[in-house]
């Protein structure tokens, strides 16, 4: 059980540290000032980001290979400065005190048995790797983006000399609305273009896995709740224990809401985006007059990143859905016929009983697993 609370520590601490960097977290820090000028500066970024990417693509619109690219990498700056601004930035009392309710429910539940704590700690091991192979994706993508402009940099360093004679990683030296000089400030571009990419790239990482953890509490205090009202201790009242399960699947529901009004939009915009963006990818990967290792690894690592961003918010949602229903006949099986309870704690019950499963929903589409299969479904269509 240490291990397994380490493991979830780490875990935890991987993604809010990710967050920290991209701006997006919300809760309250001791450098509060610093903090929320550095999510400005983050947002300010992501807008110049997408910018450049649109300009790029004005550039280039008579090949509609390379426009279509351009037009996949702004379409990730808008999402991410949806993220950063609409989602983790006017929503953030909400995710406060949504973060303070939720961990607090999930740290009491950590604290009961440890056959409770083996249930809380079955599915970690899923949900850390989904985010950590998410990450992975992410690097390599960076990686590919920059690869070309950094060896080249690091070979001439090993000959003494430094040359601005090589492509930008982003605007490839003529994307910007001024004309990049042929100087130190060359490089600078080059730094500040790299940190525009990881920004972006990290970004998503951040605020997709952080998705997956809030319901890794979310099905875990559930699946605890469900078991202490199937295995109740012998010296516990079962009225007492049932309505505090009532109360704890009362705060799940308004966590719940939060989730849904936070991800919901965000989600949607994944659904719409990642369907037309998996579509252009695939143009541009079979249009291709040069098959070089550049072209074809970013092109293959973008593909399987929107695939897998996809397949991840819909296994998360379904995830919570299960959950939602185990309680549901959790609370059926359980012994609260056969107990005393008063007229106040059976109306909670019914209402529990024939409360909807606890599912989240992107604007009219529950978040679920048929949701990347239909996804998967128009692209293979279109195709």
């Amino acid at each position: 059980m240490n291990k397994q609370l380490k493991s979830y520590r780490i875990y935890q601490r991987f993604l809010r540290n990710l967050l920290i960097i991209n701006g997006c977290w919300y809760m309250p820090k001791k450098s509060g000032k610093s903090t929320y000028y550095w999510s400005v500066c983050v947002f300010l970024s992501m807008i110049l980001y997408t910018m450049l990417s649109l300009h790029m693509s004005y550039i280039v619109r008579h090949n509609m290979r390379i426009m279509m690219k351009f037009v996949g990498i702004a379409i990730s700056g808008i999402g991410a400065t949806l993220k950063v601004l609409f989602s983790f930035t006017i929503n953030r009392n909400s995710l406060i005190n949504y973060h303070r309710m939720l961990n607090d429910l999930f740290e009491e539940a950590l604290m009961q048995n440890e056959k409770i704590q083996t249930i809380i700690f079955s599915s970690l091991r899923k949900i850390s790797t989904l985010a950590y192979t998410y990450f992975a994706f992410m690097t390599a993508l960076i990686f590919t983006y920059s690869r070309s402009s950094y060896t080249y940099i690091i070979h001439n360093l090993f000959h003494f000399h430094l040359s601005t004679n090589y492509t930008l990683p982003l605007s490839k030296g003529f994307g910007w609305f001024w004309t990049v000089p042929d100087n130190f400030i060359h490089h600078l571009h080059m730094i500040y273009e790299t940190g525009l990419i990881t920004l972006s790239a990290m970004m998503a990482c951040g605020v997709d896995c952080i998705f997956g953890l809030y319901v890794y509490q979310f099905s875990s205090t559930i699946h605890s709740m469900m078991f202490a009202l199937t295995n109740p201790v012998s010296t516990e009242k079962f009225s007492d224990l049932l309505r505090t399960c009532a109360v704890k699947h009362q705060k799940l529901l308004q966590c719940r809401k939060t989730l849904e009004h936070v991800y919901g939009p965000i989600v949607f915009w994944h659904i719409v985006s990642n369907a037309v963006l998996l579509c252009g990818l695939m143009y541009d990967l079979t249009s291709l007059s040069v098959f070089n290792f550049d072209n074809i690894f970013s092109t293959i690592i973008y593909v399987a990143i929107k695939l897998f961003q996809t397949f991840i918010y819909a296994w998360y949602g379904t995830l919570l859905t299960n959950a939602g229903e185990d309680f549901r006949k959790g609370i059926y099986f359980s012994k609260w016929l056969n107990s005393n309870l008063d007229r106040h704690v059976r109306t909670n019950i019914i209402l529990m009983m024939m409360q909807k499963p606890m599912t989240v929903n992107a604007v009219f589409s529950p978040i679920d697993i048929i949701m990347f299969t239909n996804v998967s479904i128009y692209y293979n269509t279109v195709q």
